[in-house]
Formats: C-alpha cells, sequence, structure tokens
C-alpha cells in the first residue's frame, strides 16, 4: 500500500513537472509570437516612412520645378520644401533630376513583374497592353504624378531625360517579353515589342490633358494599341489629326 501510495506521489509530481513546462513553453512561445509581431510592426512602420519620405522629396521636387524651373531649384530647396536634411535626400536619390523621375525608375520594375504575371497563353501585345493599363491607375493616383505630366510639357528640355530613363525601362521589357516567348533576350521581336510598347505609353501621356481622368488616358492607351494592332492604319475622316496638347 506504501508502495503504491509513493508511486502515486511520483506520478503527480512528475504531471506536475511536465505541466510547468509545458506552461514555460507557453509562455516563451507567446512572448517569442509577440516579438515577431512587434519587429514585423516596426518594420512595416520603417519602410511606411520611407515610401512617404520618398514621396514627398518626390512631389517637392516637381512642384518647385514647375514653380521655378529646373535651373532655379537645388537640393538645398528641395529638402527644405519637404522638410528632411540634404543627408536623407542623398539616401534616396542621387541627383534632383533623379527625384523628378522617380516615377520611372520604379516604374520598370513593377511592370516586369506585372508582366510576368500574365496568362501564359495570352498573346504578347495583349499582356504588354494588360500591363500598362494595370499600372496607369496608381501612377495618376500619385501624388505629384500629374503636376510631373506638366512639367514635361513646360520644359521640353527634360525631355531627353525622360527617354533616357524610359530606355531602361524598354530593355527591361524586352526581356521580359523574351523570357515569356522563349526567344532569345537579343532577338528582334522583344526589342519591337517592348519599343512599340513604350511608344505607345508616350504617345497616350503626351495626348492625354493632365487634368482629365484615368479613364481618359486608359482610353488614349487602348486607342492607341488597337492603331498598332490593326497595322497602324491611316485615322478615318473626322478622327483627331493631332494630339490634345
Amino acid at each position: 500500500m506504501a508502495t503504491e501510495t509513493a508511486e502515486a506521489a511520483e506520478t503527480a509530481e512528475a504531471v506536475e513537472a511536465v505541466e510547468a513546462v509545458e506552461a514555460v513553453e507557453a509562455v516563451e512561445a507567446v512572448e517569442t509570437a509577440e516579438t515577431a509581431e512587434a519587429v514585423e510592426a516596426a518594420h512595416g512602420l520603417r519602410e511606411r516612412k520611407k515610401r512617404e519620405t520618398r514621396s514627398a522629396l518626390r512631389a517637392a521636387a516637381v512642384a518647385m520645378y514647375l514653380e521655378r524651373g529646373p535651373a532655379a531649384v537645388t537640393v538645398h530647396d528641395i529638402c527644405e520644401a519637404a522638410g528632411v536634411s540634404s543627408r536623407t535626400f542623398f539616401n534616396y536619390f542621387e541627383t534632383k533630376d533623379d527625384a523628378v523621375f522617380d516615377w520611372d525608375n520604379r516604374l520598370t520594375g513593377h511592370l516586369v513583374d506585372l508582366l510576368t504575371a500574365r496568362p501564359a497563353d495570352e498573346p504578347p501585345l495583349e499582356a504588354l497592353r494588360q500591363t500598362l493599363r494595370t499600372a496607369i491607375p496608381a501612377l495618376v493616383a500619385d501624388s505629384g504624378w500629374r503636376e510631373r505630366r506638366k512639367l514635361l510639357g513646360a520644359y521640353p528640355e527634360l525631355v531627353p531625360k525622360l527617354v533616357h530613363s524610359n530606355s531602361h525601362m524598354a530593355e527591361a521589357l524586352s526581356d521580359a517579353v523574351a523570357a515569356r516567348t522563349g526567344l532569345p533576350s537579343d532577338a528582334l521581336y522583344p526589342r519591337l515589342l517592348a519599343g512599340a510598347g513604350m511608344t505607345v505609353l508616350r504617345s497616350a501621356i503626351r495626348a492625354w490633358d493632365p487634368e482629365s481622368s484615368a479613364e481618359d488616358l486608359l482610353a488614349m492607351l487602348d486607342s492607341c494599341f488597337d492603331s498598332l494592332a490593326a497595322g497602324l492604319p491611316e485615322p478615318t475622316e473626322g478622327a483627331p489629326a493631332r494630339s490634345a496638347r
């Protein structure tokens, strides 16, 4: 009887020990989860602050270029308007022009991702059209982008810099088209298609009134792609002979 009592006591102690270990592990698991959530939240906050700072610098650069003219604006002016230091500015951009053309630099990777995600059986030209259609609304809604469009109209000397920036975009899209079609990256078709797509985008944006809606820009983009797909037929009577610019 005494043996049974001793065994029962040992069993109870063992159960208590296991429960104590499980309780500790449970607490540690909760603490680990809370720590992970806190780290993730802090990371998310940092990334959001970075996006906000970048957007503020970009918008300030465009607004000041438009107000004073590109030559009259310095990095210090942009930083003062955005409320940041010059050191912060150079964490994001190398030159003041880079801030103005930031949309184009960021857009390249986004377009490649969108094009890569299009259905594999979709014709390349249509895939490129839908890629651009998907990207445009967010661009139009971004702070300062409409003003950037006005800026290019007011200061055409900036256009070559935009063309240079877009050349990198065309190269990246050409590589993405080559990957979709299984063609070599230096084949003619991917380069031709990417170049045509960039021409469509530039033509639609130049014809678009920045005071109008994103839907108007998408309609112009579709019109350009329709003409391209049809072999660029001569406009019929009553069609606009020139852009709205």
